[in-house]
């Protein structure tokens, strides 16, 4: 089999790879791999990037948009789909060896088919993985404290900020400003400008903070559609902010 220097499967390690899952009869393929990901998850300096991203490149190439990544593979590697948990085990697996992949591959005619293969491995993984994502698990998670108004001992400072924000956003959301002052105590309402702070948006902690201050005043009047704005915008500022700091802070959200 012929493979391109920059594609997924260059390299011996990543033929190395390709022969020992051809070894193994199809419906056993799945699980192989499941073990694979489930070392690199758990040391994963005994795998190469080359063998890891050969890896996750047999997953893609049977997820929807992964044509390219089956051009040329051997039928007897191939998997047989329905894939059920692994779509998601291989994408955490690539995260951790894409960079040092395509690292060792910057240099000379290569370079530019490498980025290639990349964004598209990066693209069929993201959007073909077959489970939630699990910023999305830690967000309904946060959601739900934030709900019965209680966060558990131990949870992580991310989480436990989400929490505290969700609660008074989720007010603020279905009844507006002055709804979400009134059905939450002033404790909380601090907690959601501390949290609004963690998350940079400092223009919405600043209005609440303000709102928290003024709300007794006959005169004051909520800005809903402002507070809107800063939070939503109707681009999901919250969710962008909350995804951003996870990357900067894995370890507050638990994901170190």
């Amino acid at each position: 089999m012929k493979t391109s220097k920059a594609g997924p499967f260059s390299g011996d390690r990543a033929m190395n790879l390709l022969n020992e899952i051809a070894g193994h009869p199809p419906h056993e393929r799945q699980a192989v791999l499941r073990r694979t990901f489930l070392l690199v998850k758990e040391s994963p300096d005994l795998l190469s990037p080359d063998e890891i991203v050969a890896a996750a490149a047999l997953v893609a190439a049977v997820l929807p948009g992964g044509h390219q990544f089956d051009l040329g593979l051997p039928s007897d590697a191939r998997l047989i789909p329905p894939l059920r948990d692994l779509a998601g085990s291989a994408r955490e697996a690539y995260l951790l060896a894409a960079g040092p992949w395509l690292r060792a591959r910057t240099s000379g005619p290569a370079a530019a088919e490498a980025h290639d293969t990349i964004a598209a491995l990066t693209q069929v993984l993201a959007h073909g993985h077959d489970g939630p994502d699990g910023l999305d698990l830690i967000w309904d998670e946060a959601n739900d404290y934030g709900i019965e108004g209680a966060v558990p001992d131990g949870t992580p400072p991310g989480i436990e900020h989400l929490a505290h924000l969700m609660r008074v956003y989720n007010s603020a959301m279905g009844g507006g400003l002055f709804f979400a002052l009134e059905a939450n105590e002033p404790f909380r309402i601090r907690r959601a400008i501390t949290a609004l702070r963690y998350f940079a948006m400092t223009e919405a902690a600043a209005m609440l903070d303000d709102a928290l201050l003024n709300s007794e005043d006959p005169d004051w009047d909520s800005d809903d559609i402002a507070f809107h704005d800063l939070v939503d915008g109707g681009t999901d500022l919250l969710g962008k902010a909350f995804r951003a700091k996870a990357a900067e802070a894995p370890a507050d959200f638990a994901r170190e």
